[in-house]
């Protein structure tokens, strides 16, 4: 809605991996899974593939705690590691997320703004446990007001209940909210579904890589921001 000449939400719905920290090529994770792989005694290579095509099955929490996904997926490969492989594992992968979280420096100002205007923010994320297990210690913690965490709830994106349980968070009704992503997951098109502006947004740097969106909303001609700050200005 606009206000005075200037397009004002009350709240915004973010999606986090590719649009407030970098979302990677796959060649770019490679090297952690590996370093796993070894460490549980399984195939580097094998281990990477199973780990990319679990990716339904860890968003959905459907592993359990991430010691328990790290045993499942050595287990595809018929390997049982040793209770402190699987602690050092797990520590190597919570060392890479806690690196890509923490990569989100790009879009801090943005944010600010829309924190200083008054704007409730809230994270609607398709992932595994490693972000709400890292998540209060993040710069991104301390400036977003809720969380909606697809392996803490059992179902993910574009499921309504993603937004719907985000926009409850916030006490705020989807006409009075804007949704912002990358558009994987059909993201913005389940926004809009709820009721809710929806905006594409790449994370600074993403754009030209290697598309690595899970399901993308394809063809997207709805609107796109340059800067999480154009929410404050009036729409063009």
């Amino acid at each position: 809605m606009e206000q005075g000449g200037r397009l004002r939400f009350e709240g915004v719905l973010l999606d986090l991996f590719g649009t407030l920290v970098p979302a990677g090529p796959r060649v770019s994770r490679a090297p952690h899974l590996y370093e796993m792989a070894r460490t549980l005694g399984a195939d580097p290579r094998r281990f990477e593939r199973d780990w990319a095509q679990s990716f339904a099955e860890r968003v959905l929490g459907q592993f359990g705690t991430l010691e328990e996904t790290v045993v499942s997926i050595a287990a595809r490969q018929r390997v049982t590691p040793s209770a402190d492989a699987v602690r050092r594992a797990t520590e190597v992968r919570l060392a890479f997320s806690k690196s890509t979280l923490e990569s989100c420096g790009p879009v801090l100002p943005g944010l600010d703004a829309l924190v200083k205007a008054g704007l409730g923010l809230a994270v609607v994320s398709d992932c595994s446990e490693e972000p709400p297990r890292l998540w209060s210690s993040t710069p991104l913690g301390s400036r977003i007001h809720a969380t909606v965490f697809s392996c803490e709830e059992g179902f993910c994106k574009p499921d309504p209940r993603m937004y719907q349980l985000a926009l409850r968070k916030l006490g705020l009704p989807a006409s009075r909210c804007a949704f912002v992503g990358d558009g994987g997951s059909r993201e913005l098109t389940g926004a809009t579904a709820v009721g809710l502006s929806a905006y594409l947004y790449r994370f600074p740097g993403d754009d030209g890589r290697p598309d690595v969106r899970y399901d993308p909303d394809t063809g997207w001609t709805g609107p796109a921001l340059r800067n999480l700050a154009d929410l404050l200005h009036p729409a063009r």
